[in-house]
């Protein structure tokens, strides 16, 4: 099941991101995350799977550049790999070509995980070493709709 994100969900999730550090992301990212999700983010969901929350993902639109963009997906590690990622990025895309005049989609991530989002067609549109952590490259991906 996915649904909005709640604030109630912040410890589930930065406990998911914990869970992830250092593997996928670097400890100066906790940070970043946790004042993220106090924002209380309007377009971020979770994921759910017999009640637990196994992951979560968001997108934003900017409509003066006819751009979406996707962030933050972060998994329960026992949940990786069993196709519920691509589920929530397949509804974040879903939620922004709902944008008629949406001409592209925006993913900053590392050379980590760009092979998810190479799989489901987004292409590398730039890349710089050590932006994320040291050791975490920023990979900007893109789809173009």
């Amino acid at each position: 099941m996915i649904r909005p994100f709640q604030i109630a969900d912040t410890a589930s999730l930065l406990q998911l991101f914990q869970w992830n550090t250092p593997k996928y992301f670097g400890e100066e990212e906790v940070a970043h995350f946790e004042t993220f999700l106090a924002s209380n983010p309007s377009d971020f969901f979770v994921m759910e799977q017999d009640g637990i929350i196994v992951g979560c993902a968001g997108y934003g639109y900017k409509p003066d550049s006819c751009t979406g963009q996707v962030s933050w997906f972060v998994f329960h590690p026992d949940y990786q790999g069993q196709g519920l990622g691509r589920k929530i990025l397949d509804f974040c895309l879903a939620q922004l070509q709902a944008h008629k005049d949406i001409e592209k989609v925006i993913v900053r991530t590392s050379q980590l995980v760009d092979g998810f989002f190479s799989k489901a067609g987004f292409k590398t549109i730039y890349t710089k070493k050590d932006y994320w952590a040291p050791g975490y490259d920023l990979y900007t991906m893109e789809l173009v709709c």
